[in-house]
């Protein structure tokens, strides 16, 4: 038996959008697994590169340009498909969709039955092997969940008829059936809400061979990602078996809210907790005491907003809300170390540093209210983020649908004074050591009941040589 996928009705009309009287166009299919069957949220055309080589990083560049060769630029045939680039726009995607939801597979819209065409499903196979050997070897807690299993559809641009294929890219490689439905009725997620609190130091030992903030920073979202994996979660105050459906708790709530004469619950928000397990301690353990030089905490409050198919169990529910968390902090991490670089190879000799990371920023989807994420740098604005969105997702929205107050703007005054600075030294026979303190923060609170708030400082304090 196939793969059925759901897709709503203005996909069919999106993609009879795209339409160019003698070229091809590709994009990404976005959405949702439950076993056999696939939601689809949202199909993004990847832009055109706007040179033959390419750098990866410069996927996202300045309107102008784009503006001047996308009227020249285009596929012209299916084996000029640009495989990296199309991988590339994939892992940039990743990054803006909320936990459980992944890069499912590919579409085509051109002039012709592109499966029809033996060399045609060759290359569509590289485009797919390229995404998931992308995918694969990038950042684990970014990408996560890449399943070998993807998917072809096919649009004829000239006879509006459609065929979607499904191939395991692990396996065999064969295009199976899989039957793709456009529905009129839209899919009705059930929403997420989880808050997880963070206080936790992380020390580095003097007698540890150096390692790079990046490094650093990568062993504690491996430590984060480790304990939000062994949380217990609780939906709506209760624990219930994994195999139960979320269907439960939603109607539970609904008919509560229709006792109170409140019946506005569209969303089918449900509230999540989670309750990571304590390390046991043994008090007839010895002490040990460790000498270290270093230090780096991490403290503050991390909001996920997370959506499931309606007809998800608590299994998928917990697993959806778990990835969300790690993808949104592995997200902030990496594109923060990658801007750090040049900062880090530098003189460590200033008195403080501040370093801000990327901010959250969430847009609905206009037609099934899904949230996607963007993140702006300190100084970048919604029209940033309104140029992300055009670029990677070709969604055309008005400054006001950019939900920019989810993250506040933290003083940084409030952290240098929780910062605390230790200037003894760990031996007084050990000579000239250095010793110094990271603090990573996530600040954030609630707006209208459901917002995400969630904002990472990183402060490097003075490197005191000690004596």
């Amino acid at each position: 038996m196939g793969r059925t996928i759901y897709a709503e009705e203005h996909l069919r009309t999106y993609l009879s959008s795209l339409t160019k009287p003698d070229g091809y166009v590709i994009g990404l299919i976005l959405g949702q697994s439950a076993g056999q069957k696939d939601y689809i949220v949202h199909l993004a055309k990847t832009p055109p590169p706007l040179t033959k080589n390419v750098v990866e990083e410069t996927l996202i560049s300045s309107a102008a340009p784009a503006e001047q060769d996308a009227a020249n630029t285009y596929i012209k045939s299916v084996k000029d498909i640009p495989m990296s680039w199309v991988a590339d726009h994939a892992k940039h995607v990743t990054r803006m969709l909320p936990g459980g939801m992944w890069v499912l597979g590919i579409f085509i819209v051109g002039p012709e039955d592109t499966l029809d065409n033996t060399s045609n499903v060759q290359k569509l196979k590289s485009v797919l092997g390229a995404i998931h050997k992308t995918l694969s070897w990038n950042n684990k807690y970014l990408c996560g969940n890449n399943q070998d299993e993807k998917l072809i559809l096919s649009f004829n641009s000239v006879t509006q008829k459609y065929i979607c294929k499904s191939i395991d890219i692990a396996k065999d490689s064969m295009l199976k059936p899989a039957d793709w439905k456009f529905q009129e009725k839209a899919t009705k997620w059930h929403q997420l809400e989880a808050l997880v609190d963070f206080d936790k130091l992380y020390l580095i030992a003097a007698d540890k061979d150096p390692e790079t903030l990046k490094k650093q920073l990568q062993n504690i979202l491996t430590n984060v990602a480790d304990l939000i994996d062994s949380s217990l979660v609780v939906i709506e105050g209760e624990v219930r078996s994994p195999d139960d459906m979320l269907e439960a708790f939603s109607k539970r709530k609904k008919n509560s809210k229709e006792c109170k004469n409140k019946t506005n619950d569209s969303n089918n928000s449900l509230q999540v907790s989670l309750y990571i397990p304590c390390s046991q301690g043994n008090s007839d353990m010895d002490v040990k005491t460790t000498s270290c030089n270093a230090s780096i905490r991490l403290i503050g409050q991390l909001v996920s907003r997370t959506f499931v198919h309606p007809k998800a169990s608590v299994a998928e529910a917990n697993t959806a809300v778990k990835e969300d968390i790690v993808r949104s902090l592995a997200s902030r991490l990496e594109m923060h170390w990658d801007s750090l670089i040049e900062e880090e190879n530098g003189s460590p000799e200033e008195n403080i540093t501040l370093h801000e990371p990327p901010r959250r920023v969430l847009i609905a989807l206009p037609e099934n209210k899904v949230t996607l994420s963007d993140y702006l740098f300190p100084g970048e604005g919604p029209q940033e983020a309104l140029l992300s969105l055009q670029e990677l997702l070709d969604l055309e929205v008005q400054e006001s649908q950019v939900q920019k107050e989810v993250e506040l703007q933290a003083d940084p005054v409030e952290f240098y004074c929780q910062s605390d600075v230790n200037t003894k030294p760990l031996d007084n026979n050990a000579g000239t050591t250095i010793n110094y303190e990271i603090n990573v923060y996530l600040t954030g609170s609630y707006f209208s009941y459901f917002s995400v708030a969630f904002i990472i400082l990183l402060i490097a304090i003075l490197m005191y040589k000690l004596i």
